[in-house]
């Protein structure tokens, strides 16, 4: 079935690799964008808006439209420099996102799909988490999340609206940012890392894989209400994934067994330093690459018959092969 589709955050790290999936499908999309932004590539209906406060221009956008998904947002960022970071997440996340759905509503669309994150949650665990995990989120970014979350299903309740949430782990892949990106720029300079001894496991998401996962809930007919979890449904511990980057390089994994203590008492010592000057190593970094944080991905599969098209290794390795196009290496 040929569907139309919105699209918020259309020229975002998710948003364009989506618009063209939807695309390519056979679907007609409408991708929201900045005024003065860039337009989209190949079938695909740019609408100019000023912002997601921008009800008029999304009403616009939304006339016709079958489903909206839902990605634009303010992203998470470890140090943030905002005065308030709180009331900066909250406007775009939270109050950004009422915007969206009043728009879509008042333009008779059925069906929205909105990108959250496992942060919305919290940031570490022993078991693998499910939908039914109560939220205990940890920092400004995954409260933002949370509550918008709290918001879209209350509202899906109110209007009788269909609201999926797409609960996401860290995205990796092509043009992406982040720590699993600055392993994947260490390991190609082939510096060693004092990570050997972790014993963790950690989901992530290729960037196609989570594009899949967005696109199957964009399609389905009924019954996909409510939190999804989504991941490429292989947990990896921070020594195999370095081991991963390194293959996918064609580098050596240069790993030293420093025991976790030490790493953690390091951390102790970078938080003091970074009061000072920049530093790498800080407490947060060390819990994140030695932390656990791990999602059951059933709800989606059992729903809509979802399965990652791409492996942990084959999602590296397009990767790996984006690093080598960016440097000139091919």
């Amino acid at each position: 079935m040929t569907l139309t589709i919105a699209v918020t955050g259309a020229t975002g790290f998710l948003g364009r690799p989506l618009c063209a999936s939807l695309a390519h499908r056979g679907h007609h999309v409408r991708a929201f964008v900045r005024d003065g932004a860039d337009s989209m590539e190949g079938p695909v209906h740019a609408v100019a808006i000023r912002d997601l406060d921008d009800r008029s221009g999304l009403r616009v956008g939304c006339v016709g439209a079958d489903a909206i998904v839902h990605l634009a947002a303010r992203v998470h960022i470890l140090r943030d420099s905002v005065p308030d970071s709180v009331a900066a997440y909250q406007r775009t996340n939270v109050e950004g996102t009422r915007h969206v759905l009043k728009a879509a509503a008042e333009s008779g669309v059925a069906h929205a799909v909105l990108l959250s994150s496992v942060k919305a949650v919290g940031e570490s665990n022993l078991n693998p988490w499910t939908e039914d995990q109560p939220p205990a989120p940890t920092d400004p970014y995954g409260q933002s999340k949370h509550d918008m979350e709290t918001l879209a299903l209350e509202f899906g309740r109110d209007t009788g609206m269909r609201v999926s949430i797409l609960r996401l782990p860290l995205v990796y892949g092509p043009g992406g940012t982040g720590n699993a990106h600055r392993l994947l720029a260490l390991v190609d300079k082939g510096w060693p890392l004092p990570l050997g001894s972790i014993r963790n496991r950690r989901s992530m998401i290729f960037v196609d894989n989570a594009v899949a996962a967005i696109t199957v809930l964009s399609e389905a007919s009924s019954g996909t209400r409510g939190v999804f979890f989504a991941s490429d449904g292989a947990d990896l511990s921070t020594p195999e994934l370095i081991r991963t980057i390194a293959a996918a390089l064609g580098r050596p994994a240069r790993l030293i067994p420093v025991p976790v203590p030490l790493l953690r008492a390091a951390g102790k010592l970078g938080d003091w330093v970074h009061s000072l000057i920049p530093v790498p190593l800080t407490s947060i970094e060390v819990e994140r690459l030695s932390g656990s944080l791990t999602v059951a991905t059933d709800r989606l599969s059992e729903m809509t018959g979802f399965e990652p098209p791409f492996s942990p290794e084959e999602g590296w390795s397009r990767t790996a092969r984006w690093l080598r196009n960016a440097q000139g290496d091919e």
